[in-house]
């Protein structure tokens, strides 16, 4: 009789069924527009998408200013007393963009992985890489002016801090001035982030001097219902969402009896408080002030998030969108090619697209002065984070 000893008959199986990675959700992927340059009108939205036209990787916008001065009265006579109409313009940019993935489509290693049919995999994963990566380079544009591939060649762009911040728990006497000189304006960013209290969360108070700074202080474009929308980070909205809390915006709906709002406070939407519509933003990025050197960390793609480990005193970062906060000019639609190597064995799949993100910041001058920027469209909101208890 024979008998085959060992494992030469033992099979080994595979489940159909492939799972994929868990994803942190991006609420930046339900607000944009497309700007029309004939109309010159921005969209009604966060992101003002401009389709460039061929061998364009740029594109100026313009903006009109409103005028100004005392008039003339009386018999004074207006001959002579004219004033003239200032356009200030903005250049907005576009650069590449890409990611590829090798398979093998056929020999051992593409039996092995048969099973799980993951060649049917790649596009979508490549798809989603590319929009896990647009909303780490928006929010890259809102807090540092431009995505981080504006700052490579040809481009080769410098960022900054966005122009308009105000830190929770400092005086608004007290809160950063902008300043043309990138070492000078983070300096001040770092002193006013020294005077916040430690682990400020939000609360109704905040709520309401936001309010008032948005509106008042630095009179920001709304959309046009003459409304904002305002991020705020997880960790933040933890207080925001908890109707047990006095402070939150939750209590203020469960004792005002308004049961729809309340509802929605424990969603994505958080709730209205003046002008201000509130969003839970789970990939909010975070600042590390240490010993005055300031490094942002962002939320990537995959697994990728640097806001781990940053070095200093840690502040979660939120941003307040006025109509067309920032600027996506685009050069390219995304679209799949694919790279043949050895005998068509390994096949590199590749997604490429051209755009830039760009805060809306105007200024026309070659070398800016600390009042001839003009960033009506956005702000960013600085909170030292707190320790979190179960």
């Amino acid at each position: 009789m024979l008998r085959i000893a060992g494992t030469i008959l033992q099979q080994r199986s595979w489940d159909n069924l492939l799972r994929s990675e868990s994803l942190t959700r991006d609420v930046y992927q339900d607000f944009q527009g497309t700007f029309s340059d004939d109309k010159k009108m921005l969209p009604d939205g966060i992101m003002a998408v401009i389709m460039l036209s061929g061998g364009a990787n740029n594109h100026t916008v313009g903006l009109l200013r409103n005028l100004n001065g005392a008039g003339v009265t009386g018999r004074t006579e207006q001959l002579g007393e004219e004033q003239d109409q200032v356009l200030i313009e903005q250049e907005v940019f576009s650069n590449d963009v890409s990611q590829a993935v090798n398979t093998e489509t056929y020999g051992i290693d593409a039996h092995d992985k048969s099973a799980y049919r993951i060649l049917a995999r790649v596009q979508p994963q490549l798809s989603l890489w590319h929009k896990e990566i647009k909303g780490k380079y928006i929010r890259e544009a809102l807090l540092e002016k431009y995505s981080v591939n504006l700052t490579v060649a040809p481009t080769s762009l410098t960022q900054g801090f966005n122009e308009n911040i105000i830190v929770k728990g400092v005086a608004l006497s007290s809160q950063p001035a902008y300043d043309s000189t990138p070492a000078t304006y983070v300096s001040q960013i770092s002193t006013a982030l020294g005077l916040a209290g430690a682990g400020d969360q939000w609360d109704l108070h905040f709520l309401s001097v936001l309010n008032h700074w948005i509106t008042a202080v630095k009179a920001l474009e709304p959309m046009d219902n003459g409304r904002y929308i305002v991020t705020v980070p997880s960790r933040q909205a933890l207080i925001l969402r908890d109707a047990s809390d006095a402070s939150s915006v939750a209590s203020l709906f469960r004792d005002s009896h308004i049961a729809e709002a309340a509802t929605n406070a424990y969603r994505w939407y958080l709730g209205s408080f003046g002008e201000m519509d509130l969003f839970e933003d789970p990939r909010a990025p975070v600042v590390g002030d240490n010993g005055g050197v300031l490094t942002a960390g962002y939320k990537g793609a995959g697994s990728d998030d640097t806001r781990v480990g940053l070095a200093g005193t840690l502040f979660d970062v939120s941003f307040v969108h006025g109509k067309a906060s920032v600027f996506v000019p685009m050069h390219e639609q995304m679209h799949f090619e694919e790279e043949i190597q050895n005998y068509r064995k390994v096949v590199g799949v590749g997604a490429f697209a051209g755009y830039g993100v760009n805060r809306n910041v105007y200024d026309d001058l070659v070398t800016p002065t600390d009042t001839s920027l003009i960033n009506q469209n956005s702000a960013a909101i600085f909170a030292r984070r707190s320790t979190i208890t179960a």
